[in-house]
């Protein structure tokens, strides 16, 4: 069967928090027994994700695999055009160290920037599957925040609810529930997932494709 995945860091293997090699992801799993086309960009939003679809199409996979969300979601203190700004030079970035400084946890509170809008997040979806009409897509769903996640990205709780209803309505039945990932599966980031994380998304993707056949 051949593949294609589509993903944020969540899928890449880690050397911090906690170390995943390659060959302990999912993606690495399931190219041993299909052929895998794989685009995973680290703070990638479900937009830079779907802009690359055209171009992997033509590999005319079986499966389309997405997990994004978590990037779009999380409440934040700047935009990304503020953390592009801030990137631009010594002084920018300077005071982007003492902006954070002085305002520490309450600016993300105040602000609760989201990256990507819900409304935004809902039109790429519907994108991938005009991209791939006629391909089975499955969506995996964000993972469950910890009470630790919360206290540190007020509203997240609530955010990941909300996007994650939009997979469901999207991608209906093919869309792949993590609520039930054991604690010793996410990382003590709170949205990585370790080796164990790994091997809980790929016995989930085996058991929703092999479904396919059936």
């Amino acid at each position: 069967m051949k593949i294609q995945i589509f993903s944020d860091s969540l899928a890449l293997p880690r050397e911090l928090p906690q170390k995943v090699l390659y060959e302990e992801t999912y993606p690495a799993k399931l190219s041993q027994t299909n052929i895998v086309a794989q685009f995973s960009k680290g703070g990638g939003t479900i937009n830079e994700l779907v802009e690359q679809a055209p171009y992997y199409k033509m590999f005319v996979p079986d499966v389309v695999i997405i997990q994004s969300g978590i990037v779009d979601c999380t409440p934040r203190p700047f935009t990304q055009f503020e953390e592009l700004f801030f990137k631009l030079n010594f002084f920018t970035k300077g005071f982007k160290a003492i902006l954070k400084r002085l305002t520490k946890s309450w600016l993300r509170t105040l602000r609760k920037v989201a990256w990507t809008k819900p409304k935004n997040f809902r039109f790429c979806c519907e994108q991938f599957k005009k991209i791939y009409t006629g391909t089975p897509i499955f969506a995996i769903g964000i993972l469950p925040p910890r009470p630790e996640y919360e206290n540190l990205a007020k509203g997240i709780s609530k955010r990941i609810i909300e996007y994650n209803s939009i997979l469901k309505d999207v991608f209906k039945e093919n869309y792949i529930d993590t609520s039930d990932i054991p604690d010793e599966g996410i990382m003590s980031d709170h949205h990585h997932l370790t080796s164990v994380g790994h091997q809980f998304i790929y016995d989930k993707i085996i058991r929703y494709i092999s479904q396919l056949s059936q």
